[in-house]
């Protein structure tokens, strides 16, 4: 199973990466290929009925910390615009997939070859207890109702946080970070790794990250006359 990049089908014959190498420090050069050395399109999360912008934003700049490439939001969410300030600019290193419902999403990531776990309380396994090795998407629900009964219909399982003191729940934005933690640990316990890009899809990313790296890139491409 292969996710690939939105604009993938735009990317091309290396001559871009080429053209912008030379304006990147060696430094950040070498940091970017770190970073695709750590990404992967095989752990995603799925954001269904989030109500608060900053909620939403702090688990993308969550996503992008930990190394996932992707992230689906159902665009019916009150919380989907990005709050920049919390997002800390992750947002832009991302596939954000947009879906309409919470039907739509959950169809999309199950043809795609995802289980779906969502964060949800009642009939659920200890996070422990869940296997991250093949691709999976963490569900994380609206703030007070949990994740929707659509998008439950969707799951192949449900997971929890077990929870030590008085309270049963977390912020659904801490819950994701710390569920999100967990299944990456997981993931290099049970695979040794957690980037498993392959060559398109690290020539693609690599060409995204040398564009939105490189200031004014697309007038340096036209000038080129690569766009």
């Amino acid at each position: 199973m292969d996710h690939y990049p939105y604009d993938l089908q735009e990317q091309g014959d290396g001559r871009i990466i080429e053209l912008l190498r030379p304006l990147l420090t060696e430094r950040r050069a070498e940091r970017i290929e770190s970073i695709l050395d750590r990404r992967t399109y095989n752990l995603t999360a799925a954001l269904d009925g989030l109500g608060d912008t900053g909620n939403m934003s702090a688990i993308l700049r969550t996503c992008d910390a930990f190394g996932l490439q992707s992230v689906h939001v159902v665009t019916t969410s009150p919380g989907f615009q990005i709050g920049r300030r919390v997002s800390a600019g992750s947002h832009k290193w991302l596939d954000i997939h947009p879906h309409e419902t919470a039907t739509e999403c959950g169809e999309a990531l199950k043809a795609q070859g995802y289980q779906l776990l969502a964060a949800h309380l009642e009939g659920a396994i200890p996070i422990g207890e869940a296997d991250f090795s093949r691709p999976t998407a963490l569900v994380f629900g609206n703030e007070q109702r949990g994740v929707c009964d659509a998008m439950l219909a969707q799951c192949d399982g449900r997971v929890l946080i077990p929870m030590e003191g008085f309270s049963r729940s977390l912020n659904v934005s801490v819950a994701a970070g710390v569920a999100l933690y967990h299944a990456v640990c997981d993931r290099i316990a049970r695979l040794g790794r957690t980037g498993d890009l392959s060559d398109d899809q690290r020539r693609a990313l690599r060409e995204r990250f040398y564009r939105r790296s490189v200031r004014e890139s697309d007038m340096v491409i036209r000038k080129a006359n690569l766009s």
